[in-house]
Parts: C-alpha cells; sequence; structure tokens
C-alpha cells in the first residue's frame, strides 16, 4: 500500500519510492529524507551540493590581485 520512509539498513536509513507500476524502488543513495525518484535531483529536503570551486577562484584572484599590485608598486 506504501513504500517504507526511513528503514534502518545497513549504511543507514533506506528510502523508497513508488515507480508507475506501483512497485517500491529504493532512492537515490545520498537521499536522506526520501524522494519522488531515482535521480539525486529526485530527492526531497535535500538541496544538490554547492560546487566549492568558487570560493578557491576567488581566493586565487585576490592574492593574484595583490601580488600584481605589489610588483607595479615596486616597479
Amino acid at each position: 500500500e506504501r513504500c517504507p520512509d526511513g528503514v534502518l539498513g545497513e549504511r543507514g536509513p533506506i528510502y523508497k519510492f513508488p515507480d508507475s507500476s506501483r512497485e517500491c524502488r529504493p532512492c537515490h543513495e545520498n537521499c536522506t529524507r526520501g524522494c519522488l525518484g531515482p535521480l539525486l535531483r529526485d530527492c526531497l529536503g535535500d538541496a544538490l551540493p554547492v560546487s566549492r570551486k568558487t570560493p578557491t577562484l576567488i581566493a586565487v584572484m585576490v592574492v593574484g590581485g595583490l601580488f600584481l599590485s605589489c610588483s607595479i608598486v615596486l616597479l
């Protein structure tokens, strides 16, 4: 009648969703609050991970800008 939500498994809670034939299928392994489908983007309550490249890029640009500014002042 209903798919299990949060049943404790070997690696933590297991969530399932009903497919078109009303059979319970497992959610993506990274879904921690249930899902509407098998893909990571179908997870409920979880935003997709934010890329961590942006802060690194900003830090490199700031250090590069400081280096360039000091070089110009010294010359």
